[in-house]
């Protein structure tokens, strides 16, 4: 195949893989804080209005036109975050593949969440671990693991934290918890 038709195709490809990788970043972002709160305020004056006797037609309207503001709310933000993600990781993947082909020092593909992840999972960590350590839930770390696994394209964490180490995203030195740095023993 030649290099004109290997471009278009690459390009189209990384903004397939950015469309999925945001599309991935929002799955796992779930509702803002802000859509919670109004769901629970819609859901407290159904409650409200019922307790005070009010006709159920008109708790059953209230509800109704409460839940379509939250899925709109909802979607209008969604849109704007993928708008967001899609043009970080667009622009994340164009500057991996450019160093890539310049032979220069290949780009992390991963967040600082993921890379602070994949630093300890390289010390030895396990997932109740890490979370305890970042005041996250275990299935934060679980939805991050596997979000390092798809980018880096790797089945497992130890092949995650090999294949960092030798691109230099994380270092084979990681300091003790009394600050002495040591050597990982990678095999």
């Amino acid at each position: 195949m030649s290099n004109t038709t290997e471009a278009p195709k690459r390009v189209f490809d990384m903004k397939q893989l950015a469309a999925a990788r945001a599309k991935e970043r929002i799955r796992t972002a779930r509702w803002d804080t802000g859509t919670a709160v109004f769901s629970y305020a819609t859901l407290a004056a159904v409650v409200i209005l019922k307790l005070e006797g009010i006709r159920i037609e008109i708790v059953a309207a209230v509800a109704i036109f409460g839940l379509a503001l939250v899925w709109v709310t909802g979607l209008r933000r969604g849109k704007h975050l993928y708008g967001r993600l899609y043009e970080e990781e667009l622009h994340q993947l164009q500057e991996y593949y450019q160093a890539k082909e310049s032979g220069a020092t290949v780009p992390s593909p991963l967040t600082r969440r993921e890379t602070e992840i994949l630093r300890f999972i390289a010390r030895g960590y396990m997932n109740k671990q890490i979370a305890k350590e970042l005041g996250l839930s275990e299935q934060t770390i679980k939805n991050h693991l596997s979000s390092i696994l798809r980018k880096l394209d790797v089945n497992d964490r130890t092949q995650a934290v090999v294949l960092a180490i030798h691109n230099g995203w994380i270092s084979s030195l990681e300091e003790s918890a009394t600050g002495v740095y040591h050597e990982k023993q990678t095999q």
